[in-house]
């Protein structure tokens, strides 16, 4: 039986337990933007773009869960996690550790993908 024909990734959805922050975290680090959200009643949704085609969707969260726990990002490499290809990978770098985010770097074996793994505000 063949898959269907034309799929590509639409969106991600991500839980948080406080959306706008979450929000402001993609935009300043990583460059994505608002887009026009439909009102969801109670639950509060912020879709945002990260052109020219990924899709976030940030969703609050229902119930808080503990975030006390400082998580290790050198453990990401092996975890879920999101992947973003980046322009400049020095300047990306540092842009990140100037906002005090701890980071994993991580080269691959032939030496030509170099890798940085951070946690965002509510650890993923």
């Amino acid at each position: 039986m063949a898959p269907i024909a034309g799929v590509c990734l639409q969106h991600i959805a991500r839980e948080a337990d406080d959306p706008h922050a979450m929000a402001l975290f993609y935009q300043e680090v990583l460059g994505f933007h608002r887009l026009e959200t439909p009102n969801f009643g109670a639950m509060t949704v912020i879709w945002m773009s990260l052109p020219p085609s990924h899709s976030l969707h940030l969703i609050g969260r229902e119930s808080k869960r503990s975030t006390t726990s400082r998580k290790d990002p050198s453990v990401l490499p092996k975890s879920d996690h999101l992947a973003f290809r980046v322009e400049n990978y020095n300047t990306a770098v540092q842009l990140i550790k100037d906002r005090g985010i701890e980071i994993f770097e991580k080269t691959q074996q032939d030496g030509k993908i170099k890798q940085a793994f951070f946690y965002d505000p509510e650890g993923m």
